[in-house]
């Protein structure tokens, strides 16, 4: 099978690159297939089988270079494997419909009862096609085929690991897909939400190993059903609704699928007296937050309610005063601060604006992001009121403090000093930032390749010189490649797998490409083979140089 040559997760991003259309270009003469994958750039695929069964596979990305099977050559597969099955398909559905057509009726009658009797599974979908009405024994099956469900993948442990999340994940997706999609096409609502609700619930307080965040995609198809049910329903079942979602917001699910029980809270029920039930549990949530630590989760969330709150309120057409007055009472809240700093510009109030950001900047200062942020807003808004100096300080903040390294606001800053000025000024910024903030942008930025080298030639690791390779290599090819060559001979002296050796072959083929860079790496293998002829793994990855 094909799918044993990669390992798991590179199949899932090549099913993801295929899923997403990324496969193109397929050319298939004999055995030999060629494809195009696009992936961060455009990479080639050649793929040769013998019999059915792939005998090699080739592909210009970096991660196959070193050898390694990659997701460029699964997405093919999974391509190659699709077109295979439709056809296969075509094919069966065609012999099916001929066998069914000769048959006779009392035998087809027959054979579906039979069937039918001891498949749950069939039963629902096969009610669903005739669109009979839902029965409570019916909904008791639906609920049942969902339990078997979570007992067939979760056994005794009550866990879905890893390697069962995928195939759970998908089974609870077709009940979705087809059983309850055909409730609701069948305008079946009431029985569409209740089957959605327990299957919501379950997943829910199901503990799984969730990597592949299978959690969130049923979440995300239950929030479609959910938002599909309330378009088609009447106002009287919107109610009963509403209370089953206001209900579930007590710590029945876990908290970030409470999320998704609020989102559609919030975002739909638009008539009235839904405004009213969401305000008084608005009111309600937010001085229970008030009175609880001042975690940053708590933090958050508060300041979500809040804007919720300030929502409706727009929503409701309330006068703007009175909305700018529970705004001023809730200042203490870093998102109704930002949000009132915006009402504050919008009506010129530019004193108070500076005044709330300010104070944001020495509030929030244990959160370098929301600081970054107020400074950002206060260095654009010193420069929109025209006030020059405090716009220039604000903007040297930025660059020294807040966001060390950003090649924008260090362009911004540039931009204010002549050629001169600008010469005695970048050397205050080099002298106050590590080389850990993004000094070696400004660097290339200021074509200094001189001080660029130095770092790449002292940093640990060749992450750095691969990612300027491309500026520096005609003008410092010897230091470069002294680089590698330090780097891969401490490399070997580990004893390794044979994913560790493809890496220094890999490292070795880039020495190749420099100047007496094939002499280099002739005399490094003759010495390895002698040295390290006890490493039957490493040998053999050298001889494919």
């Amino acid at each position: 099978m094909w799918r044993d040559l990669f390992q798991d997760d590179i199949l899932g991003r090549g099913v993801d690159y295929f899923i997403r259309n990324l496969v193109e270009n397929i050319y298939v003469k004999d055995n030999i297939i060629e494809a195009t994958v696009y992936g961060t750039e455009k990479y080639k695929v050649e793929i040769i089988k013998e019999d059915e069964e792939v005998i090699d596979l080739s592909c210009s990305c970096p991660y196959a270079d070193a050898g390694n099977n990659c997701k460029h050559m699964a997405a093919v597969l999974f391509y190659l494997e699709d077109k295979e099955n439709i056809l296969l398909g075509q094919d069966i559905e065609e012999n099916i419909g001929k066998l069914v057509e000769d048959a006779e009726i009392a035998l087809i009658k027959e054979f579906l009862i039979d069937i039918l009797k001891n498949d749950e599974k069939l039963i629902n979908r096969f009610k669903s096609r005739l669109q009979c009405d839902i029965s409570p024994t019916d909904m008791k099956r639906y609920k049942s085929q969902v339990n078997n469900i979570f007992r067939r993948y979760a056994g005794y442990d009550d866990f879905v690991d890893y390697k069962n999340a995928r195939g759970f994940i998908s089974e609870l997706e077709e009940i979705l897909d087809n059983n309850i999609q055909a409730m609701l096409d069948n305008n079946q609502l009431t029985e569409a939400f209740e089957l959605t609700n327990y299957i919501f619930i379950k997943v829910a307080n199901q503990d799984m190993d969730d990597s592949d965040g299978g959690t969130g995609q049923i979440a995300n198809s239950c929030l479609d059903i959910w938002q599909e049910i309330l378009y088609k329903c009447d106002i009287k079942l919107k109610r009963e609704i509403f209370n089953w979602f206001s209900d579930h917001l007590h710590g029945s699910v876990i908290d970030y699928m409470e999320d998704y029980i609020e989102q559609i809270i919030f975002d739909d029920f638009k008539e009235e007296e839904f405004m009213e039930e969401k305000v008084i549990f608005l009111d309600k949530k937010i001085k229970e937050y008030k009175k609880e630590d001042n975690s940053w989760f708590n933090s958050y969330s508060l300041g979500e309610m809040v804007l919720r709150r300030i929502n409706i309120m727009e929503e409701r057409k309330v006068n703007q005063n009175i909305i700018e007055e529970y705004c001023r009472q809730n200042l203490e809240v870093n998102e109704v601060r930002k949000y009132y700093i915006d009402i504050c510009i919008n009506k010129k109030d530019y004193d108070m604006a500076i005044s709330l950001l300010k104070e944001g900047k020495d509030k929030e200062k244990v959160f370098p992001g929301i600081v970054l942020n107020y400074s950002l807003k206060l260095k654009n808004l010193y420069k929109q009121i025209g006030e020059q100096k405090l716009y220039e300080e604000e903007l040297w903040s930025l660059v020294l403090n807040y966001n060390q390294g950003n090649v924008e606001l260090y362009k911004e800053l540039k931009s204010i000093y002549t050629d001169k000025e600008w010469l005695e000024k970048r050397e205050i910024i080099f002298s106050k930032l590590s080389p850990y903030r993004g000094i070696d942008k400004l660097y290339e930025l200021e074509g200094l390749y001189d001080r660029l080298v130095d770092m790449v030639i002292n940093t640990q690791g060749l992450y750095m010189l691969i990612e300027y390779e491309e500026i520096l290599k005609d003008i410092y090819p010897k230091e470069l490649l002294n680089k590698y060559e330090n780097t891969v001979k401490v490399m070997a002296t580990n004893t390794s797998g044979r994913a560790h050796y493809r890496e220094i072959v890999s490292i070795l083929r880039r020495m190749k490409k420099y100047p007496e860079g094939k002499e280099k790496v002739s005399e490094i293998v003759n010495e390895w083979k002698s040295k390290y002829r006890n490493r039957p793994a490493m040998m053999d990855e050298l001889s494919k140089l």
